[in-house]
């Protein structure tokens, strides 16, 4: 007879949810220039936010994901989508509140393509932290389009970034102008997450609450998987293609990462039943084996050189979007 054994996101999401809290208010830093460089004049950054959130609003409104295509894709639309999916089948899981106020624009100086414009939300409320927002314009003929969001993480201090009139640098991942560089950061941060908490790359970073917290998972859950003669294991990687760097008005990087996260769940001989919550997201039949996938942003401040500090996590959050059986 196979063992029945209830698997559920619920550990790993309920441990996240807590990087919203907003036990010590992030501060957010906004430096005004006096050149005129930025890509986007401040009314037509306006007219972008304002128009992504009456899109949200209209789909919200239907729990339609195909209504966001005018103003959202990529990781945006599937996070939304799954979003939608929940709330439909589970009275108590509602979508997740993007707040439309926004207290600082961040606005890129290129004068080529792919173009980046940042922004970061009034606080949700006094139990969670404002949302860093991402758009991209990846050439001149498409609209700017909401790529990813996080809340920031508590205590966190989002750099200074030049003022909306002069426009921040968009850096290259290879950026020598910071040690280390936003890739070499983002490359070790990713294997911090790999390795977890006894890392040596831990010395590296400024601790934070999504690391922290999903190691804690990680631990549990490893933990359930073996009482039962199973195994689990997670997998972190990530979207370089994806990754986008704005200088800060100190010549430190701000780093918009999006990073995929599979978390796989296995027990020879049994049968593995998935929450309710986590039904309306697996795509096929899930037997001995679950892969829960998550598409997360991880916003990662590198300091400015001689200023003797190490990168530290501004932002991030872990985002479900499908369960597989694979």
């Amino acid at each position: 007879m196979r063992r029945s054994i209830l698997v559920s996101a619920a550990l790993v999401t309920a441990a996240l949810s807590l990087s919203a809290c907003a036990a010590a208010p992030p501060i957010v830093g906004v430096t005004p220039s006096p050149a005129a460089k930025a890509a986007l004049l401040d009314t037509q950054a306006k007219s972008i936010i304002d128009d992504t959130f009456t899109v949200l609003a209209v789909a919200d409104k239907a729990q339609d994901a195909s209504l966001l295509d005018a103003r959202f894709e990529g990781d945006a639309v599937a996070v939304r989508a799954a979003e939608y999916a929940v709330a439909k089948a589970v009275a108590d899981a509602p979508v997740s509140d993007l707040p439309s106020g926004v207290q600082g624009v961040y606005v890129s100086n290129a004068e080529t393509w792919p173009r980046v414009l940042a922004a970061v939300s009034d606080s949700p409320s006094d139990k969670l932290t404002p949302v860093v927002y991402l758009w991209v314009q990846d050439s001149i003929q498409v609209p700017y389009t909401l790529r990813a969001w996080a809340h920031m993480i508590p205590g966190a201090t989002l750099p200074a970034m030049a003022g909306s009139v002069d426009g921040a640098t968009q850096l290259a991942l290879g950026e020598t102008g910071v040690d280390p560089s936003p890739r070499a950061a983002l490359e070790n941060y990713v294997e911090f997450l790999r390795q977890g908490a006894d890392s040596k790359l831990a010395a590296d970073f400024t601790p934070d609450s999504y690391s922290q917290q999903l190691f804690t998972a990680r631990t549990a859950l490893a933990s359930a998987a073996a009482s039962a003669g199973g195994a689990y294991v997670d997998t972190v990687q990530p979207d370089l293609t994806q990754t986008y760097v704005l200088s800060t008005s100190d010549g430190g990087a701000l780093v918009f990462a999006p990073v995929q996260i599979s978390s796989s769940f296995s027990v020879s001989g049994a049968t593995l039943k998935v929450s309710d919550r986590d039904a309306p997201l697996v795509q096929g039949t899930i037997v001995d084996k679950a892969t829960y996938l998550y598409r997360d942003l991880v916003v990662l401040s590198v300091p400015a050189p001689g200023l003797n500090q190490i990168p530290s996590v501004v932002a991030a959050e872990h985002h479900l979007v499908s369960v597989k059986p694979e």
